[in-house]
């Protein structure tokens, strides 16, 4: 009897562990999944961003107010139709200071990414802000001693490679931000033959 007893506990073990095991790799694939969306719409978020930018003139504050206006609009409709006016009402009373405070750094970080992509791009700002990720999670691991297994260990070698190749990439390339176009070089010589063509005609 006791045989039987340790074999069913372990055999149950083994089930609940196999059972983990699937949860986890479930889990990972959600996570991998939303995270490959996210990045998707983050960069075609920048490359809309820049070209408002530089085709359609869009000013930086400009695109900032307007966003923010529609977040803020989107925001109010959710808490009206699932009823959390007075829980939002409530929070402001309770975290008055702290909002304000969070309110005030997201500014400052919008406007420091919608800066850096009127001036430099897009490919500049999403260089800057995985260099920002990165250093965060190296601070990270290093000050709390987290470890890493080797996929994690690769897929990190990968981001500051990546990173790394981008900015050298971007800086060996001339005509950085979106200022205006040069003109060709022909039309300034054409520009200077054309007093000498007219002396030359007057002459005749």
């Amino acid at each position: 009897p006791d045989k039987s007893i340790n074999q069913t506990q372990r055999s149950s073990k083994g089930k609940k562990g196999g059972n983990d095991d699937e949860k986890d790799a479930s889990s990972q694939m959600i996570g991998v999944t939303l995270l490959f969306i996210s990045l998707c719409f983050d960069g075609g978020t920048g490359a809309y961003e820049d070209k408002l930018m530089s085709v359609h003139s869009v000013g930086p504050f400009d695109l900032m107010y307007n966003i923010q206006m529609g977040k803020t609009i989107l925001a109010g409709i959710g808490l009206i139709v699932l009823n959390q006016v007075h829980v939002f009402a409530q929070m402001c009373q309770d975290m008055g200071f702290l909002l304000v405070a969070l309110g005030l750094s997201g500014a400052i970080g919008q406007v420091f990414i919608f800066v850096t992509i009127a001036k430099f791009g897009a490919l500049t700002c999403s260089i800057i802000g995985l260099a920002r990720k990165v250093t965060t999670l190296v601070a990270s691991i290093y000050f709390y001693g987290h470890s890493l297994n080797t996929v994690q260990f690769i897929g990190l070698v990968i981001a500051i490679g990546s990173m790394v190749y981008d900015f050298f990439g971007k800086k060996g390339k001339k005509g950085h931000g979106h200022g205006p176009p040069k003109e060709p070089e022909f039309k300034e010589n054409a520009e200077e033959k054309q007093p000498m063509l007219e002396m030359g005609s007057a002459k005749n």
